[in-house]
């Protein structure tokens, strides 16, 4: 009797360790609609912090300068606390798409989660510094020592995301058309990696009011679309835990 039960506790402690691993369809869907949430909070953080109506035919340095000037203090404030929020979504929806292929392709999965990861940090530190980049513009000016380095900052941290990111997203395509990923191979195509840089162009010609704001947070739409499509389609693959399975 003693003998069984000391044989029992070992697996029982497995199991209780391997609690956390179940997930089923509607956790992993939620997990998606996380990031899409995400990107909202991201998009009303850069409309805090610089949007407003009107053509972006006519967009420029000089000219977003220029919005953020007259930005009022308490946008500011708002648009900075935006920025972890809305990536604290983000990385959950990353997380789902860690789901979404971590069985089928474990090592890619892991990598891509990484990459992504990495990048988002690096991201959260971009989008935090526009808050004192808007107070710098608007008591010391636009052509100040203190906005050129604060640009220049925005620019070293900017430099490792693309890449990363690039890479991460490829490895999705590239699971998403392997048959990995558990989502229909067509949702590649509303993948920031393919639409983000392609469609930018087009929006100078979105007539006002909403082409300046379309054209400003053109990311962090793609990004809402993305996920939301990918909550939609995701086809469900149960994942147990030993405490599932003996029950």
């Amino acid at each position: 009797m003693l003998n069984r039960t000391s044989e029992r506790r070992p697996a029982e402690a497995q199991n209780s360790k391997q609690g956390w691993y179940e997930m089923n369809t509607s956790k992993i869907r939620l997990l998606l609609w996380g990031g899409c949430l995400g990107a909202i909070i991201l998009f009303a953080g850069d409309m805090l912090f610089y949007g407003e109506w009107g053509l972006a035919r006519g967009w420029s340095h000089d000219y977003f300068l220029s919005m953020m000037a007259k930005v009022a203090p308490w946008r500011l404030h708002l648009g900075s606390i935006t920025g972890p929020v809305g990536v604290g979504f983000v990385l959950l929806g990353m997380l789902g798409l860690w789901f979404c292929c971590r069985t089928a392709a474990p090592r890619l999965a892991a990598l891509m989660l990484a990459l992504f990861y990495v990048g988002l940090l690096f991201l959260l530190l971009q989008h935090g510094i526009y808050g004192p980049m808007g107070f710098a513009i608007r008591f010391c000016g636009g052509s100040s020592d203190a906005v050129a380095q604060i640009l220049k900052l925005e620019h070293i941290l900017l430099t490792p995301v693309t890449p990363v990111w690039y890479v991460g997203a490829a490895i999705w395509i590239f699971l998403t058309l392997w048959k990995k990923a558990s989502v229909p191979r067509w949702t590649i195509l509303l993948c920031p990696l393919l639409i983000t840089g392609r469609l930018e162009f087009a929006l100078v010609y979105v007539p006002a009011p909403l082409g300046l704001p379309l054209y400003d947070g053109w990311g962090n739409i793609v990004d809402m679309i993305w996920f939301a499509v990918l909550a939609l389609t995701y086809k469900g693959l149960e994942i147990k835990s030993g405490i599932a399975e003996s029950a």
